[in-house]
C-alpha cells in the first residue's frame, strides 16, 4: 500500500474532503496539518505555494480537486461506470464553483465597493438552477398568486430571472400555451 502525506492547514476547509476521502476508504495516511501561524515559513517550501498537497511515496500530487479525484479514482469512490463518473465529476465542479462564490462573499474584500462589485457580479451570473426555479412556478403562480408569499428568497431569485433583459426578451416573444 502506498504511504500517503496530506499536507493541509489545521483546520476543515478546501482540504477537508480529502481527509475524509481517507476515512470513507478506510486507508491510513499521515495528516500533516500545518498551524497558521507557520504558513509563511511553510509556502516557500510547498510545489506550488498553496495547500493541500498530496505525497504519494514521494511523489507530489497539487490542486485539490485533482487530488481529490485521484483519490476517489484509487479508493473507488469516484462512481461504477463512466457515465455515473461524469456524473461525479458534473456534481463536483458545479459545487466547487457554488463554494468559490460563497467563499468569495465571505472570505474576500470586505469594502464597501469591492461587496457593491461582487454582488453586481452575483446578480449578473444567472445558472440553470435560476432557470428551473423561475420556471417550476410558473403554471401554478397565474392559479394561486400568493404560493410564495412565504418565500421570499424565491420570490428574488423568480424576479432576477424575469428582470434579465434576455429573459424578457424572450417572455414577451414567447407562445402562450395553457402549461
Amino acid at each position: 500500500m502506498p504511504k500517503y502525506v496530506y499536507h493541509y492547514f489545521d483546520i476543515r476547509g478546501r482540504g477537508e474532503p480529502g481527509r475524509m476521502l481517507f476515512a470513507m476508504a478506510g486507508i491510513p495516511f499521515q495528516d500533516q496539518r500545518i498551524p497558521q501561524s507557520d504558513w509563511p515559513q511553510y509556502k516557500a517550501k510547498t510545489p506550488s505555494g498553496s495547500l493541500p498537497y498530496l505525497e504519494i511515496d514521494g511523489t507530489i500530487m497539487t490542486q485539490s480537486l485533482v487530488i481529490f479525484r485521484h483519490l476517489a479514482r484509487c479508493f473507488g469512490l469516484d462512481g461504477e461506470n463512466l457515465l455515473d463518473k461524469a456524473k461525479v465529476d458534473e456534481i463536483i465542479e458545479y459545487l466547487a464553483e457554488m463554494k468559490e462564490s460563497i467563499f468569495s462573499c465571505f472570505l474576500g474584500p470586505q469594502d464597501e465597493e469591492s461587496q457593491k462589485k461582487l454582488k453586481e457580479k452575483m446578480a449578473e451570473s444567472l445558472t440553470f438552477a435560476d432557470i428551473f426555479i423561475f420556471e417550476a412556478f410558473s403554471i401554478v403562480l397565474p392559479a394561486q398568486p400568493n404560493i410564495l408569499d412565504k418565500f421570499p428568497k424565491i420570490q428574488t431569485a423568480r424576479l432576477k430571472m424575469e428582470s434579465h433583459s434576455l429573459m424578457k426578451k424572450y417572455l414577451s416573444q414567447r407562445k402562450e400555451t395553457p402549461f
